[in-house]
């Protein structure tokens, strides 16, 4: 007797409507959930990743690392990688690939 005395509420009712359009909208967002637990993985851990330099002027390749892989954007003087635990600081500009992650290839226009 006393649940549906308690289903009756009104207020018990908006409770319940409004909880269940929360849990929906939270649940709309699953993308962004999985790329912060990828993020949180990556800070936590490292991924298995390449990072590739650049030269920003010519968009020349300089340099590639492979290896466990942690990003630490610090501001704008620059960005710090920690790859197999050794620090590299760099203002170039970088591509970042987890490894194993498929690539296509671009198709040129005519």
């Amino acid at each position: 007797m006393k649940s549906q005395k308690a289903l009756a509420n009104p207020f018990l009712q908006t409770a319940l409507v409004l909880t269940a359009l929360i849990s929906v909208s939270l649940l709309s967002g699953c993308e962004k959930v999985a790329n912060s637990a990828k993020n949180i993985q990556s800070d936590w851990v490292g991924l298995d990743r390449s990072v590739e330099l650049y030269s920003c002027m010519t968009g020349q390749l300089i340099k590639v690392y492979r290896g466990d892989v942690r990003l630490n954007i610090e501001d704008v003087n620059g960005t710090s990688f920690l790859v197999d635990g050794k620090k590299v600081h760099t203002n170039l500009c970088y591509v970042i690939a987890e490894i194993g992650t498929k690539e296509e290839k671009i198709l040129k226009s005519k």
